[in-house]
């Protein structure tokens, strides 16, 4: 057993059933032994390759993206942009190729230390930070790229009329699910979702709503706007809770800290919440369509003539990837958060959502 597994069922043993989103903080998170602290999850090598990987033209597109904001801004010089996660630094490095120094800064957040060490090779002027209240107060454009589905979730299950939480419980030598009455499942009245079958699963990620509230009040005080791409969904319900090794699907419970687990991110959710905040809301779109009306087949006529044969290929099987709709275009969804008098954001079939005045 792995310490990380051993250090979960004792937790259980002494205290009772933890919630999944528990199981995934520690899982992800523990500071000696936490996936995201030593785990090098990117890449080849890693446990999934992300679009900055996958195509340079995602990065470049964001790149893009900003510098429609910037100039629509009048060029300030107290611009900063972060980069939330940071992969790799392939993201950022690839923005900063198109805004070519137009605005020099760049910070990330990350605590990850093999990817920062990755980060600072990519881009050595960047800063780093672990939190969001740690960066200047300036005008900022944040980017999350797959950064949301790392959040822990919770889940609850429909039985007799009722909600009970998932869990994760222990036997002492196995982890499993169990159902429980918890100070979360009794507060999800039985009237909501009177549409759903039993044994219905629904997910409720509340950390992705205080990391809105965050981002929100930060752009409403600084004046900015975040753009986030993540899997998931704008309608529906269900069990999106997975892990994931060597880019396949793994048993969620099996090998804690060695596994990356997330869920589907909620994206109606996200607009509610931006809502409630009094931001401006845009999309959510897919990431076919944002990357579209963005430009990236254009971007790609412009790099095939310079590229060699192989280099072509690569290219176009990059940028079908994240397009075709049987890959991530559909998948994938895009939505934007801007302060109120902020420049209109490119890229969205509609335009700023309502907002309450």
């Amino acid at each position: 057993m792995n310490i990380l597994k051993e250090k979960i069922h004792n937790i259980i043993i002494e205290n009772g059933p933890i919630s999944i989103a528990s199981f995934m903080e520690i899982s992800l998170s523990d500071k000696k032994y936490g996936y995201y602290r030593k785990k090098m999850p990117l890449g080849s090598k890693g446990d999934f390759v992300t679009s900055p990987d996958i195509s340079q033209i995602f990065g470049e597109i964001i790149g893009i993206w900003i510098l429609d904001i910037w100039i629509k801004l009048k060029e300030p010089n107290n611009f900063q942009i972060v980069d939330l996660g940071g992969g790799r630094g392939t993201l950022l490095k690839d923005v900063n190729r198109v805004l070519k120094n137009k605005i020099k800064n760049f910070i990330f957040i990350d605590i990850n230390e093999e990817l920062i060490k990755l980060q600072k090779k990519a881009l050595n002027n960047a800063i780093h930070y672990e939190k969001i209240k740690d960066i200047p107060k300036k005008p900022t454009i944040f980017i999350g790229n797959e950064f949301l589905d790392t959040f822990p979730v919770h889940q609850f299950i429909k039985k007799n009329n009722y909600w009970r939480e998932v869990c994760v419980n222990s036997n002492g030598k196995d982890l499993f699910f169990s159902y429980e009455i918890t100070r979360l499942s009794k507060k999800l009245p039985s009237s909501n979702f009177t549409n759903l079958k039993e044994e219905s699963i629904i997910e409720i990620n509340f950390q992705i709503r205080e990391m809105i509230n965050n981002i929100s009040n930060f752009i409403k005080e600084n004046s900015g706007a975040a753009i986030f791409f993540d899997y998931g969904y704008i309608e529906g319900h269900g069990d999106s809770f997975q892990g994931i090794k060597d880019n396949k699907p793994i048993n969620t419970l099996g090998d804690p800290g060695f596994v990356d687990l997330t869920s589907h991110v909620n994206f109606k959710d996200i607009k509610l919440q931006a809502i409630e905040n009094n931001v401006n809301v845009y999309g959510p779109n897919t990431q076919r369509l944002f990357l579209e009306k963005m430009g990236a087949l254009q971007r790609l006529k412009i790099l095939e003539k310079n590229a060699k044969n192989h280099q072509r290929k690569d290219l176009k099987i990059g940028l079908d990837r994240l397009m075709n709709d049987k890959e991530m275009g559909n998948l994938f969804k895009v939505i934007a958060l801007s302060s109120r008098n902020f420049p209109s954001l490119e890229g969205f079939t509609c335009g700023t959502t309502t907002n309450k005045e």
